[in-house]
């Protein structure tokens, strides 16, 4: 495996969990609080999983830069 798919895999990885972390908290925890706290978890979770695609955002960059040979325009 080239170090352009390990990173690109890391960068799932690391993406995915985010992401599900955020979705979690913002549907399973939020829901149970009371209205002030409620909504300011919903939003820390909805920002933590776009987080998590931010991440994945990033790891196919890497990998698709490093596939394009040098010199060509992208």
């Amino acid at each position: 495996m080239t170090t352009a798919l390990k990173a690109s895999a890391r960068h799932w990885i690391a993406g995915t969990v985010l992401a599900f972390v955020g979705v979690a908290v913002a549907r399973l925890v939020a829901p149970g609080l009371e209205s002030r706290p409620r909504a300011w978890l919903t939003l820390a979770g909805q920002i933590t999983a776009l987080g998590g695609l931010f991440v994945i955002l990033l790891g196919i960059r890497r990998r698709l830069r490093s596939a394009t040979p040098a010199g060509h325009p992208e």
